[in-house]
């Protein structure tokens, strides 16, 4: 059964709620439609999101009116009034149940972690034994240095670790199910939904854990592994590319665009919805994560898709 970080689950919501706004403000666009039926049915997650983004809707318009005694009466203020109003009405009902989803995740994840970033923050921790773990943006993580153990466990996003190598106190990083353990190693671990992908750019690290892995693989610099609910993919990465967001720039190399926003979308205040259908086309290119909105663009562009922004809050990639 696949397992999802507390980040991916709050992006389904964010989703949701998007493709709640998307789908009644043009309900006969077919193209929307089937581009919203695949993401539902992409993961377990999304479809879990969907149900409660609906019932939670659902909970939110049987509630009684309030104020009532103030509401003008006569047909054509009614008109007036859906005309203006029905888009800010529907966004209210998906700001609200987008709130009911993210918050109370959000904070589970608060309690548990020791370091934890916002949107496009990232955060240089120095560790006990004198490693070091760079977050990324929306990232979280716990430690736990006790009784001569080295264990970090990625509550949620990427983080790019430099260790120092002790064969006595093996270093560990744990995502969901997914065990990373150092043998001299600088590299970067991230969290994709129930996916974990470890990226070497230094050394050596073992990966264990999961179905897919059957024992465990070792990586080398250069060397990516994706670990699937299905499977484990390996891939191969130019060293220097591992953790270049801690730089400043999203290297892509012939990556699906909904990939490379994906990764984008820590870096951005508002939440992002990929409804394009050139999301699985192929993007290679260098972005500068200072600028990320500029860098959506760009990939918008390079594959013939615009954004629309709804409003402060999220946008649509279509």
């Amino acid at each position: 059964m696949a397992t999802y970080s507390e980040q991916e689950r709050r992006q389904a919501s964010k989703e949701a709620s998007a493709w709640f706004v998307l789908l009644q403000e043009d309900p006969e666009d077919s193209g929307q439609r089937t581009r919203f039926e695949a993401w539902r049915a992409s993961s377990s997650l999304n479809a879990q999101a969907w149900e409660i983004m609906q019932r939670t809707v659902g909970v939110i318009a049987r509630m009684p009116p309030q104020n009532t005694g103030n509401w003008q009466s006569g047909r054509q203020h009614a008109r007036w009034w859906s005309r203006r109003f029905a888009m800010q009405g529907v966004t209210v009902l998906a700001a609200a149940a987008c709130v009911a989803l993210v918050v109370f995740p959000y904070m589970a994840v608060r309690l548990q972690a020791d370091c934890m970033t916002a949107t496009a923050e990232t955060q240089n921790v120095t560790l006990a034994d004198g490693s070091t773990a760079r977050l990324a943006p929306q990232s979280a993580i716990a430690i736990d240095y006790s009784n001569g153990y080295r264990q970090i466990r990625l509550l949620a996003g990427e983080a790019f670790f430099t260790v120092k190598h002790d064969p006595a106190r093996p270093f560990v990083v744990m995502a969901g199910a997914v065990r990373t353990t150092d043998i001299g190693t600088v590299f970067d671990v991230r969290r994709k939904g129930a996916d974990v992908i470890v990226a070497v750019r230094d050394g050596r690290v073992k990966v264990e854990g999961g179905a897919a892995l059957h024992g465990g693989q070792e990586l080398g610099a250069g060397e990516v592994l994706d670990v699937q609910e299905k499977g484990a993919y390996r891939s191969t990465i130019t060293p220097d590319h591992v953790g270049a967001w801690g730089e400043g720039w999203l290297v892509a190399d012939e990556e699906p665009m909904s990939d490379v926003v994906d990764r984008l979308r820590p870096w951005l205040g508002a939440h992002v919805v990929m409804a394009s259908p050139h999301a699985a086309r192929h993007i290679t290119g260098v972005y500068n994560l200072a600028a990320p909105q500029e860098a959506l663009r760009a990939v918008a562009k390079a594959q013939a898709s615009e954004i629309y922004r709804f409003s402060s809050w999220f946008e649509v990639v279509r």
